[in-house]
Formats: structure tokens, sequence, C-alpha cells
């Protein structure tokens, strides 16, 4: 365009002030064009606000269309000209015929944004909220937020008049758009000023069927943060959602999908809950089809939040996430995750299956995350135990230097081993991971072989040959690691007394001065308990592999009310970061849910005999410590030991120092 080409020579600004006030109309509205044309390139024209703001006094709408962007625009800066078009806004929407004049007044008065200039506004925006024509009413209603957030002193006769409105607005573009409006306010005001009877969820309801697709997801989002009367209006509100489930928009059916779930906790049919459940399966996966990975990146954050409270909604569907080859590392990493939340006692095998073709990839970190993967199912499902340890004993026998997999594939193992210590005999796993030990170099892969070192010293060759590589370089290792050491030495010198009485020695004066008061204090600790009572430490650090027998599926990460919310709010980018709205933005003010009951759809779960079993157990154990009359925070001289049980060719450390 002629306008954008050269910057304004010396005196153009001149030049278009005359032109602005000649007489003729299309000098005028070059003038215009010339003055917007410079205010987009970044030229300083708010000189020439008395002479645009003039031309409102012509008809022509593409002039006023020019002349109200320029006024948005330094209405800020000069606040006081702005007063000056107060009278042609009001003039526009009161006494214009065209409802596209009147609409375009009211759409760029809301856009001034300039608290003085809001009370002006309150009674011609009345005016259109009631206007005859649906165009009008639509965009005066999407005004009121803008004042409100500007001016919110101001607005209470307006929210009066949008609550009426709602009861009798028959439009349904209107419709939607009100309720997009009342919810913003909502928002920004943390206070509930939507009330719904019947009437309005059926008005609703018939308006979803007339919308375009922008309205239908106004609505449906709003219906999923409203809690129904009783089972037979969310059965209702549900049948007329379900044919939005095979909507061609995403986002349509994604919003279906956030009712239908939202509402399965009000329905009192069990098998209509279980019948919904396999519509709604077969719609989230239908999305996935997708080819913009943004869309499945999206879908898949929600699943698996979703996957929170319905655990059992894609148990069948698990080749679902399988990944592809050409997929996106960050679709391939959530399709992980997920795989691993569905996975259970009947589909392990085929998981398994599934992780192992992905240890052949070319990405550390994704291979890193599919060992984890695998370690989760393996601590989590007992069946699993044997096929897990056996592909990660085959992957290890290929590690050659100390990358990222080889870190996780040492943690792993040892989760594995406390799960279940004698799956150290499988397939000479121990043997293997033995011989990778040295690849460490992470804190918590260093912690899992010092861990492995301690616990299965009596089955590893020169295992305290490699303690005392570990403890000459104790003062350079990691709080976790050092943590560990002070574990595992104990362990190995109640084995092999009298071949680490100067490791547990050269580890205790290392470690008594440390700077961390964790592990000076667990120095002391183990220090006073191995000179009073040898079987007491053998009893507290070698390992019980029933005390490890209660891995659960942790499969929610969040509160039952803040799962609710964020339910809620699915498709909001604040889900994408996991995240609650008012978490990922301060001006949000959440509105609290008065839902009375929340279930969770569980799928396996610990039968109740095996739950309290174990919590006897546990408290067994605490009233025998608790019996154990030792001041371990007494660090003097300690009492002779009488314990004649005691093994008489242990050596005592106390004396040793």
């Amino acid at each position: 365009m002629a306008y954008f080409g050269n910057n304004p020579q010396r005196g153009e600004l001149q030049e278009l002030y005359a032109d602005l006030n000649d007489l003729n109309f299309e000098k005028k509205k070059e003038a215009v064009k010339k003055v917007i044309a410079y205010m987009t390139v970044g030229k300083d024209v708010s000189d020439l606000f008395q002479s645009v703001i003039k031309c409102l006094e012509f008809n022509d709408i593409e002039m006023k269309k020019l002349i109200y962007l320029y006024i948005v625009n330094y209405s800020r800066q000069k606040p006081d000209d702005a007063i000056m078009v107060i009278q042609n806004f009001r003039k526009d929407v009161r006494k214009s015929e065209n409802p596209l004049v009147r609409a375009l007044a009211i759409r760029t008065f809301g856009c001034l944004r300039v608290p003085k200039l809001n009370e002006y506004l309150i009674e011609p925006l009345k005016d259109c909220i009631q206007d005859d024509d649906p165009y009008v009413r639509k965009t005066a209603v999407l005004c009121v937020p803008k004042v409100y957030e500007v001016s919110p002193e101001i607005c209470p006769p307006l929210l009066d008049i949008l609550q009426k409105l709602l009861e009798k607005e028959s439009n349904a573009l209107v419709l939607a758009n009100l309720i997009q409006s009342m919810r913003e306010i909502e928002v920004v005001s943390g206070k509930q000023i939507i009330n719904l009877n019947q009437k309005i969820i059926q008005k609703l309801l018939l308006a979803v069927d007339e919308c375009i697709e922008w309205g239908q997801i106004f609505i449906l989002d709003y219906l999923a943060t409203y809690n129904p009367q009783d089972s037979k209006q969310a059965e209702v509100i549900i049948e007329r959602t379900l044919p939005r489930l095979s909507h061609i928009n995403p986002t349509v059916t994604f919003c279906a999908v956030k009712v239908i779930l939202k509402y399965l906790d009000f329905l009192d049919n069990g098998e209509l809950v279980k019948n919904l459940c396999k519509k709604v399966a077969p719609s989230l996966i239908s999305l996935l089809s997708w080819n913009q990975p943004e869309v499945q990146y999206t879908i898949l954050r929600n699943i698996s939040l979703i996957l929170q409270k319905f655990p059992i909604l894609f148990e069948n569907d698990v080749k679902v996430f399988f990944c592809s080859f050409n997929e996106p590392y960050y679709i391939k990493y959530e399709k992980l995750d997920i795989m691993v939340r569905i996975c259970d006692s009947k589909n392990f095998a085929q998981v398994l299956n599934e992780l192992l073709i992905y240890l052949n990839e070319a990405d550390p970190h994704f291979v890193r995350k599919t060992i984890k993967s695998i370690g989760k199912i393996a601590i989590t499902y007992d069946k699993a135990l044997d096929k897990a340890v056996s592909i990660l004993a085959e992957f290890a026998k290929n590690i050659q230097s100390p990358t990222e997999p080889a870190q996780e594939l040492l943690i792993q193992m040892q989760l594995i081993y406390k799960k279940s210590k004698q799956m150290y005999k499988h397939e000479d796993s121990l043997k293997i991971i033995y011989s990778i030990i040295d690849y460490a170099n992470e804190p918590e892969s260093k912690s899992a072989c010092a861990w492995i070192v301690g616990e299965f010293g009596e089955f590893i060759p020169k295992s305290v040959e490699k303690m005392k590589e570990y403890i000459d370089n104790f003062q350079m290792e990691d709080r976790l690691v050092q943590l560990q050491l002070l574990t595992s030495a104990v362990q190995l010198y109640l084995k092999y007394p009298s071949q680490c009485s100067v490791l547990i020695q050269q580890l205790i004066v290392s470690a008594k001065d440390s700077f961390n008061p964790d592990v000076r204090d667990r120095t002391y600790i183990y220090w006073r308990l191995l000179s009073t009572d040898p079987e007491i430490v053998k009893n507290l650090v070698c390992f019980n592999s029933g005390t490890f027998s209660n891995f659960s599926k942790d499969l929610r990460l969040w509160e039952t009310q803040d799962l609710v919310l964020a339910l809620e709010n699915m498709g909001s980018i604040s889900n994408l970061f996991h995240k609650l709205p008012h978490q990922l933005y301060k001006n949000i003010k959440i509105k609290v849910n008065n839902q009375q009951e929340v279930k969770i759809y569980k799928g396996e779960e610990k039968p109740e005999a095996q739950v309290k079993e174990q919590q006897d157990e546990n408290q067994q154990n605490i009233q025998k410590e608790q019996q154990q009359d030792i001041d371990l925070l007494n660090f003097d001289d300690p009492p002779a030991n009488n314990n004649k049980n005691n093994n008489s060719n242990k050596t005592d450390v106390f004396e040793l120092i």
C-alpha cells in the first residue's frame, strides 16, 4: 500500500491537518486512512486527535471504523480529549438506525478502558443490552466484562440486567456470549453471579443445537461447572450432550466429554455409568487421530488428568497409546505415562513387550523414561516382576558407558530388589547389574549402587573392596550418597565384622565431623547403636522384604477437590501444565465447589483384609522399637555391654574410635 511506503516528510502532519479540516469528504476520508497508516507503523499522530474526531459527523461506516480505531489507540494518552467523543458515541448508539453502527459504537466505547470515561458508558450500555437487534445485544454483553475489569464499582446495575436478559433471551448466539461474559466476571470477582433454574437450563440445552461452534463451547464449558440438583437432571443434560461426542470440532467434543464426566458423580444408575464410560472413551481416542501433534498433546495431557479420577476408562484400549516411530518425543513421553497408568494385571505383558521395543530408541531421555516405566510396572504388579527383570537384565548386558539409561537402570533395579529380594537370583540379574556398577555417576544411581553392595554383600565378590572405594571418596559425594553409604557400610560390618572393622572406623572418622547435619546425626546414631547392641542395628538396617510389600499404584497426584476443579477446567492452558487456574494466573479467584460427594472410579484395589494385616504388622514393629530403652542422643561413654547373646567376635566400634 502507498500509505506504508515512505516515512512522512517534514510538514506532512500539517498537510494531514489541512485535509482533515477540508470540506471535501473524499479528502477527509483519504486523510483519515493516511493517519491510520502512520499510526500502524508507529508514527505519533496524536496531535491530530481533535481534527480526527470531528470526522465522526459523517455517517460513512468505513470512516467510522477507522476513527474508532484511532480513538481506542490514543484515548489513554489524551483522556481529556476523549471525553469530547462521548456525545458522538451516544448519538451513534441511540439515534443510528444501522445496527452495525450501534454495535460498532458500543464495542469501541468498551475498548477505551479509561476509568473516567466508564461512568458515561453505563446508560448507553444498558440501552444496547436491551436493543431489539441480537447483534447489538451480543456486542453489548461482551462489553460488560471489559467495563467490570476497569470499574467494578459501577457495574451492579449491569449485572442485574444481564441476569434478567439470561431469563428472557431466546437468541442462541446472544445466550452463548451472555454466559461467557458472566463467567468472565465470575472469574475476576470470585463470586457467583449466574443464577440458574430449570427453565434457563432447558434454554441453554436448546441453544447448544442452534449455536455455532464457539457458542457450543461457551455453553458446554459452563455446564461443566454446574452441579445438577438430582440424578434426573444430570441424565437429561448428559442425554442432550451425547450428540456432541461425534462433532467434527475437537474442542466441542472435548467439552462434551468434560460435561459427561462431571455428571457421572450425580448418577444413581451404575449400569448407565458403565455405558457412558464406553461411549466417552472412543470419543477421546478419535481425537488422537488428528494429524496435528499439538492437538494430540493437549488431548493426552488431559487424558492423563482424567485417568486420576477414571483409571478404568481405557483399560481395554492400551494399544491406542503405543508410540509410533515418527511421533515427536513430547507425544511419546505422554503416551508412556498413560500406558503405565492404564496397565493392570491383565495387560501388563502386552505393555512390557511394547516397552521392550522402545529400549532400542536413539534418544537417551526416552529410553530412560522407558526404563522407569518398566520399573513402575514391576513394583506395582508381582506377576510382572520376572518379565521386567529379564528385560532390564538383557538391556544391562549392552551398556558400555555411563549413559542416562544406565543411571535409571540402577535406580529401578534397586526398587525391584526392595520389592522382592529374591529377584537377585533371576537370570543372574545381580551379577549383571554389578558389572555396570562403575558406570554410576549421578547421586541417585550411586546411592542405588551403594544400597545393592550393602544389601547383597554376601553374594558379591570383593564387596568389601568396593565399599572401601566408595568410602575413600566419601567427602566428595552428594548428601544422598553419603547417607546411603553409612547404612550400607554398617550392613557390611554386621556381615563381615573382622574385615570391616577398619573400614567402619575410617567411615565414622570421615562422617562424624560432616558439615551436613543429616549425615553427622546418622553417623552418631549408628556409632552409638553399634557400641551398645549390634543386634539392634541388625534389625534396623538389614533389609526385610516384608516391609516393602505395600507398593501401590499411584494414580492420584492431587487432592480430591483440586482434582474436581482441574477436571472442570479441562482443555484450558492451566491443564497443559497440570496446574490449577489460580496457580497459573494470579488475578483469578476460584469459586468453591459445593459438590458434596466426589467419586473415584478405581480399578484394582488391595483387599481390605490385606490392608488391615499390613497396618497391624507395622504397628507391632513400632511397639517393638519403642521397647528398646536406649538414649541415642547421649554421646557419653556407654555403659558396659552385658548382653551375653552378642557375638563375641564383633569389634566394639566405640573403642576403635
